[in-house]
């Protein structure tokens, strides 16, 4: 009697240790979480600047089933790439924006490609306020645009995202005074570029 009990006792206390919460395990399922040995971005905007992030991945906002970012940003702030790469697309002759579909396409923005395949993407820029061209290298840091309002957009802020080489968007971590963590909306994180 006393060896079925402590057998089920051990596997019991097996189990116990070895589960992922809920939370771990619906990330993991959706490709949410990668491991920690993804590349780490700077966050995209000026050393020692704070910006409210204000959407994360997924949010019931505008990006619902995205993994993408917004930054509250004011008209005019500096935008600085996340990591090294090509200019590969731009637009910065737009100084439309709204919350309707008519403004979908006029969201200025820069698309950069990294080493890997993979592509930074910041939209609603500053009408004129793309300080780089296609085919220009750009280092993590450099600032190469302003915020702005353009695009399907409700109110200034810079909108973030990372897409991989085979065109599925991922989760990106980022370099923070905390260390290097997966951004949580409601916050306000500050660059620090190491």
């Amino acid at each position: 009697m006393k060896l079925p009990f402590t057998i089920s006792l051990m596997l019991i206390s097996l189990i116990s240790f070895c589960q992922l919460n809920d939370r771990e395990i619906r990330d993991l399922k959706t490709g949410r979480i990668k491991d920690d040995t993804s590349y780490v971005y700077w966050l995209p905007y000026k050393k020692d600047s704070r910006f409210l992030f204000i959407q994360g991945a997924n949010s019931n906002m505008s990006h619902k089933g995205e993994l993408s970012f917004d930054f509250k940003m004011k008209k005019g702030s500096q935008v600085c790439a996340s990591r090294n790469g090509i200019v590969i697309a731009t637009k910065s002759d737009s100084n439309k924006g709204g919350l309707k579909d008519e403004f979908l396409n006029d969201g200025n923005h820069i698309i950069i490609k990294h080493e890997d395949g993979s592509v930074a993407q910041y939209w609603h820029l500053e009408q004129n306020g793309v300080l780089v061209k296609v085919g220009e290298l750009v280092q993590k840091g450099q600032l190469i645009a302003y915020s702005g309002n353009t695009g399907y957009t409700a109110f200034p802020h810079l909108h973030f995202q990372i897409i991989d080489v085979n065109g599925k968007e991922i989760l990106p971590r980022f370099q923070t005074k905390k260390g290097i963590i997966y951004l949580r909306p409601g916050r306000w994180f500050k660059s620090v570029n190491y």
